[in-house]
């Protein structure tokens, strides 16, 4: 399997994806899209739209604002339970996610292992453990590593061993020395994790961190008014002035004041676009009345969650993109409608894939589920640290509809027209008037929601199509240790992070791949090869509507393959001077290497059968015939 490091190098040299404000230092975090990334990034976004809503006829979409005013995010229950548990290393000063943190390791000695960055930073840790927070507990230091020496586990603390005497836990020593150490300086906290990246177990409580991004609509700079605020507060008599903890309610006053004064300018990023969607459910349904449930509405737009640890490139970043689809349908419906998306929506994700085994399900056990969901599953990838989701499906029920209802006092609510007027007609017919199920008349719909990160996709499907090749064309596993180090960074060179006579080749699906078709001229400096090469592209512009690379550089024509090998351009078109004589061009695939001479008039309709999945029988192209037979997922 190959390695982040070797896809993100790749990414930096061939324009997939920059570090976002690099030449000013960077932004952690944050990343910008190349002139490939951006195509990539277009196409995968374009295919789900195409899946989800231009192939159905039940599917309309929608684009909503980001910044979202606080009464839809109380609303949705965001203000108060949209958060994570958070903790701080003591040692490190950086904080993570509990629940995401691993157990403690102890090595063959009954030691913990804590590795320090460096030699000195070991040495500043080794002093703060000894003074802070493990005062008379046995520790080493070998090099960058840190060892203290364990007695044994207890449910909720991890009893050390004493400097004095290693072979003696806290207690037996203090009834033997006047100089005793207090035995509780001895017992470290466990509540079973520890700082992933150190393996120290010398953390704060954990307490819950909101995720989302606050900001202020106002001319007047929010950070005036928390001044203004606060120096007011403080002139007014303290609350108890006889109280120890006077200093405290004084500080919760003056915080409760700030919030006044800046509750009036409060927004926030959308944590999400779903909730954009229900608002406007009433809106689409009253200028959409064709619409009958089961529809669906679908957006994709950008969201921002003030993540604990960003972490593995764009895979957790505090600024993302969403893909998401809310599907209103009868309550009775849901449990179906939940599981033909859940077989549509995998089926898309392996129709893609080149591994379609490092795709699975994984469905959330009942104490993962929220309250109001009666059903869950995640589409995760196997990335090089693990399975990691890449998308959710989830039967919602209908707390979203009832809750804004609830809290605007509109009705969000379907009428079932075609079921109103066949009862009214049963009633004209035998003169009774029918009380039974007339809910299914008038309902609030359930949601069943499926919600695509458009990032981690991305990522997914460039690890799932990257491979590396030896000499003859056959795929090689990559080790880390393999990394050639290249200041150059040779635009030319292919291979500035794999050993020689190794090669990388994205074998993206052709639909999602950013370049479609490279056409490169024998040589650069001939005025009527170059006029055959612009006539091609132009026409394959036109009427493909797709991203054509002419290639004008003056390196070998293996060169410019093997680098449209690396960002998984699917197909290579070499004009020679037998072009100029009969018209034939050699026609090139990427995955098989696999080369033919064609007339320059039958390169339209190849790309054209070969984008579409539709070869005509006798194709020569490898891909299509791996891919013969299939047809795009509904």
């Amino acid at each position: 399997m190959s390695s982040m490091r070797h896809l993100l190098d790749l990414c930096k040299r061939r324009g997939f994806l920059f570090q976002s404000a690099e030449i000013h230092g960077g932004l952690r975090g944050a990343y910008d899209y190349g002139p490939l990334g951006v195509e990539l990034k277009r196409n995968l976004s374009q295919e789900w739209w195409n899946s989800v809503v231009y192939q159905r006829s039940d599917v309309v979409g929608i684009d909503t604002a980001i910044i979202t005013p606080p009464a839809v995010l109380k609303t949705s229950g965001h203000v108060d339970q949209f958060t994570d548990e958070m903790v701080d290393s003591k040692l490190t000063k950086e904080r993570f996610r509990p629940d995401k943190a691993p157990p403690l390791r102890l090595d063959d000695r009954m030691r913990i292992p804590i590795l320090a960055p460096d030699k000195p930073t070991a040495k500043l840790w080794e002093s703060a453990i000894r003074t802070q927070f493990a005062k008379g507990a046995h520790i080493t230091r070998n090099g960058k590593e840190i060892h203290l020496q364990v007695a044994r586990m207890e449910e909720d603390k991890i009893v050390l061993k004493a400097e004095d005497n290693a072979n003696q836990t806290v207690g037996q020593q203090d009834t033997q020395k006047s100089s005793a150490t207090d035995s509780s300086s001895l017992s470290i906290p466990y509540r079973g994790y520890v700082d992933p990246n150190t393996n120290s177990p010398f953390l704060t409580e954990s307490r819950p961190f909101n995720l989302m991004f606050k900001t202020y609509l106002d001319p007047i700079d929010p950070i005036d008014k928390v001044i203004t605020t606060t120096i007011e507060a403080q002139s007014l008599p303290p609350s108890s002035p006889s109280s120890s903890s006077s200093s405290s309610t004084d500080l919760t006053r003056t915080r409760q004041l700030v919030d006044k004064a800046l509750y009036p300018s409060l927004t926030y990023l959308r944590p999400e676009t779903a909730q954009g969607v229900f608002i406007n459910y009433a809106t689409v349904q009253r200028s959409h009345p064709h619409l009958r449930i089961p529809f669906g509405i679908a957006q994709i737009g950008k969201s921002f969650r003030n993540e604990i640890r960003l972490e593995h490139a764009i895979f957790r970043t505090p600024e993302f993109e969403q893909m998401e689809l809310e599907y209103f349908v009868a309550p009775w419906q849901a449990q179906d409608q939940f599981q033909a998306w859940r077989e549509q929506r995998m089926g898309w994700w392996r129709y893609f894939a080149r591994n379609k085994g490092r795709f699975r399900e994984r469905p959330h056990a009942p104490d993962e589920l929220a309250h109001y969901s009666s059903g869950c599953i995640d589409v995760e990838y196997l990335f090089p640290w693990g399975w990691g989701e890449v998308e959710g499906i989830a039967n919602r029920g209908d707390f979203d509809l009832s809750r804004h209802s609830e809290a605007t006092g509109i009705k969000l609510q379907y009428t079932d027209a075609v079921v109103m007027q066949e009862r009214q007609q049963r009633e004209k017919l035998t003169g009774k008037k029918e009380t039974e199920n007339l809910d299914r008349e008038r309902f609030t719909p359930h949601v069943v929601e499926s919600s695509c990160g458009l990032n981690r996709a991305m990522l997914a499907l460039m690890l799932d199509a990257m491979d590396v090749v030896d000499e003859s064309g056959k795929s090689v596993l990559l080790k880390p240790e393999d990394i050639v180090e290249d200041g150059n960074n040779n635009d030319d060179n292919v291979q500035t992070n794999i050993p020689k006579g190794q090669r990388i080749v994205m074998r993206l699906h052709p639909r999602l791949a950013p370049v479609k078709v490279a056409i490169l001229p024998l040589v650069s400096n001939n005025e009527e090869l170059a006029e055959i090469c612009n006539a091609i592209g132009s026409e394959l512009r036109q009427e493909l509507e797709v991203n054509v690379s002419v290639e004008m550089q003056s390196t070998t024509v293996g060169r410019r393959y093997y680098r449209m090998d690396e960002i998984g351009t699917p197909w290579c078109i070499t004009i020679d001077y037998d072009t100029l004589k009969d018209g034939s061009v050699t026609i090139r695939d990427r995955d098989s290497t696999e080369q033919r001479r064609i007339h320059k008039d039958e390169v339209l309709e190849i790309v054209r059968d070969g984008l579409r999945l539709n070869p005509k029988k006798g194709s020569f192209l490898k891909w299509v015939k791996d891919w013969d037979g299939q047809k795009p997922v509904n």
